[in-house]
């Protein structure tokens, strides 16, 4: 799977076409649409989003340390080839910035004088926003649940084991399939035939899709994070440890490695990692590494860094770089939201409101014209793709071959997933 990921991904990443470049444009222009959706609903001045899910507006500062190169680790070589993922994905930056140089830097982010090296310049991109994703996700779920207009049923615990779809007439091609049970191990959940199913799995897609013999170009980035409270840094009694609002990061601070946000409480720390398949367990060494390049960069935070819990979660990666967004043609009730790469969970609301067009029956056409990108350039495809021989060697090497399930859904549950 990663070999046939992998050469679609250098390709378009050393010998990009022009129709690649036409792609890229577009979605800049879906991601600064998406991104302003976000705002909107984060300084609406009557909505609780902002303070829940810690939204900080104060910008981001990229460094540099030009006169102090880093030697060469393993942690460092997985980051500089993931970093070739990122900028496939993100294009070209378009985020207004101010050059920052020497004292101005630390003026800006005092909490930075406590460095060993102090960047030789920055970058401040002083429209930049931060939030907590697992904080926003929690409460738009939360509110969801509890908004009876929505008719939303949540299913957790609930793994997709086996899809059954219809076969197209074999004296019609042009017939589309459809999707009509979802097997898990809960029980069979029926579709109905006005429904409409959406695999917005982020990086497990493939293996959703796989059931349903189509390959997805999506990969795992894996992605390390620890999360430290800042006020328990403030109220810690050691006098070794004993630090001041100001010596604490107010803003996202990032440079080749490490990108930290302050998000209301939490400072999280986050790095780009590895490649390594769908495992979300830390590989000690990076993580070892990964610990010393946090303490690189916030050396006043190293007890709590030592403390602090290491996890691992994906960066769903498209071959090509261009979310997966809109309808697989070959099916007349399945679509599909993947592939945001570096780009996250802010593209969320903006793909959430392309699926609700396109399930209410807008065409991309109208969209396109009403909101002034292409949205045909995120279409599954010729992507998305049937390859039933591909995927059924992928699904033995993911040990997810079908299986019978042997549990129902408990008595009174709903057996159709409302959205």
């Amino acid at each position: 799977f990663f070999l046939r990921w992998s050469m679609t991904f250098t390709k378009t990443s050393f010998f990009p076409c022009e129709q690649q470049s036409y792609l890229q444009k577009e979605m800049l222009a879906f991601t600064d649409y998406a991104v302003k959706d976000m705002i909107a609903m984060m300084e609406d001045e009557h909505d609780t989003m902002a303070s829940v899910s810690g939204y900080n507006p104060n910008g981001s500062l990229s460094l540099s340390y030009d006169d102090v190169p880093s030697p060469p680790t393993n942690a460092t070589t997985k980051a500089n080839t993931a970093a070739k993922a990122e900028n496939i994905t993100r294009g070209k930056n378009l985020e207004p910035n101010q050059q920052l140089n020497g004292d101005d830097i630390t003026s800006r982010e005092p909490s930075l004088l406590h460095q060993r090296h102090k960047p030789t310049s920055a970058k401040f991109e002083y429209e930049s926003r931060a939030a907590s994703s697992e904080r926003f996700t929690k409460e738009l779920a939360e509110r969801c649940a509890r908004d009876p207009n929505l008719d939303v049923t949540f299913f957790y615990d609930t793994a997709v084991k086996d899809i059954v779809t219809t076969s197209p007439s074999t004296n019609d091609i042009s017939q589309k399939r459809s999707v009509t049970q979802l097997k898990t191990n809960r029980g069979v959940i029926h579709i109905p035939n006005d429904a409409q199913v959406l695999v917005a799995a982020g990086a497990w897609t493939p293996h959703i899709l796989a059931q349903m013999d189509m390959y997805a170009p999506v990969y795992p980035l894996k992605g390390y994070a620890m999360s430290v409270s800042a006020e328990e840094i403030l109220q810690s009694s050691s006098s070794k440890t004993t630090l001041e609002a100001k010596d604490l990061p107010s803003r996202i601070v990032c440079d080749k490695y490490m990108y930290t946000s302050r998000l209301g409480d939490e400072i999280r720390i986050t790095s780009i990692g590895e490649f390594s398949g769908w495992s979300t367990d830390p590989t000690p060494s990076v993580e070892k590494e990964f610990r010393q390049e946090a303490v690189r960069q916030f050396p006043q935070l190293e007890p709590f860094v030592n403390d602090a819990k290491v996890m691992c979660g994906h960066r769903p990666y498209v071959s090509d770089g261009i979310l997966l967004l809109g309808r697989v043609d070959s099916y007349d009730n399945l679509l599909v939201s993947c592939g945001p790469g570096s780009n996250g969970w802010k593209l969320a609301m903006g793909s959430g409101d392309i699926i609700e067009r396109l399930v209410s029956g807008t065409t991309e056409d109208e969209i396109s014209n009403e909101l002034g990108f292409d949205a045909r350039s995120f279409s599954p495809a010729g992507r998305v793709v049937h390859s039933p021989i591909f995927t059924k060697i992928c699904r033995a090497r993911w040990g997810v071959e079908k299986k019978k399930e042997k549990k129902p859904l408990r008595e009174g549950q709903k057996d159709v997933i409302g959205g």
